[in-house]
């Protein structure tokens, strides 16, 4: 049996993995990304794999930014958290170091596919993974294949607006008003509570946990706006499930309320379409390791297994 080596570069920390065809994990560990130089990140990289490299048959590399489809170099488009890698050919270089096949995606359509492979999507012909963090990510999953459109770009959820009638400005976009500060701006404005400091998720759902009235109002309130985003996305990818992630859905309040305020969104829905099917809302099941999965699986896909 093939192992792989899984890596998943976000913009706080370097998780990897080393794992079979049946994705059952053998070793696993992390590194905080504190580079400034492509030099410094491929050093780690390279670290991380070489003790590995003579037993593993490639590695899957989840990262942030754009990547196209077939391009062997992993070329980042658009470096996200990580801006100093725009341009750079990550594939390539890794490759270089460790003289193995290495595949590099972008880290949201990795999040789906894992979840497609292992998680909330699976058995599904279309599904939908969107994350929840500062913006909002995720990727899109048809058949068993990721969407990556022709600049890389679908699945970026975030860039969606709001507001039609204006010109498009950050406060309209869905990465602004459905990412977790919007729900703590929502909390926050019901509590009557005129500064943030101190306030992250974990305060946000130890309120709503404990019955708070007005936190409940503000989940209530987000999750009827993040709801009628879903709504215009059923409209277009019609995806059998929605796979909420991210760390605010690590509680299980965030769907529940997703769930129920789905109903009152709908009822404001009249004449023809009222025929919009109703969005099935399920949580994200992989946590983390949803992109190392999916990382590896995008290699298992290059290599024709």
């Amino acid at each position: 049996m093939k192992r792989y080596l899984g890596i998943d570069i976000g913009g706080t920390s370097i998780k990897w993995c080393v794992l079979d065809d049946d994705f059952a994990i053998a070793d696993r560990g992390s590194v905080p990304t504190d580079f400034e130089s492509p030099t410094d990140l491929i050093a780690a990289l390279a670290t991380i794999g070489r003790p590995y490299q003579d037993d593993i048959a490639g590695v899957g590399v989840s990262a942030p930014g754009g990547f196209y489809e077939n391009d062997l170099d992993g070329i980042v488009h658009r470096g996200g958290a990580l801006a100093y890698m725009d341009g750079f050919p990550l594939g390539r270089a890794l490759r270089e170091q460790l003289g193995v096949p290495v595949c590099v995606s972008n880290d949201g359509k990795c999040c789906a596919l894992g979840e497609y492979k292992r998680g909330a999507l699976r058995a599904t012909r279309v599904g939908a993974v969107l994350t929840v963090g500062t913006g909002i990510g995720g990727g899109i999953v048809i058949g068993g294949h990721v969407v990556r459109g022709a600049h890389g770009f679908a699945g970026e959820f975030s860039f969606m607006s709001n507001n039609t009638e204006d010109c498009v400005a950050v406060e309209h976009v869905f990465g602004f008003t459905g990412g977790w500060l919007a729900l703590r701006a929502a909390i926050l404005e019901e509590k009557g509570i005129a500064g943030s400091a101190g306030v992250d998720g974990r305060k946000l759902f130890e309120w709503i946990d404990a019955g708070d009235e007005a936190a409940r109002r503000g989940l209530e309130r987000y999750a009827r706006m993040f709801d009628s985003n879903l709504l215009n996305l059923q409209a277009v990818l019609d995806p059998e499930v929605f796979a909420i992630g991210g760390g605010i859905s690590a509680n299980p309040a965030l769907v529940e309320a997703l769930n129920q305020q789905l109903p009152t969104v709908l009822a404001h829905y009249t004449g023809f379409i009222r025929d919009i099917p109703h969005p099935v809302i399920r949580r994200a099941e992989l946590g983390n390791d949803a992109n190392l999965y999916g990382a590896v699986q995008e290699l298992r896909d290059i290599l024709h297994e």
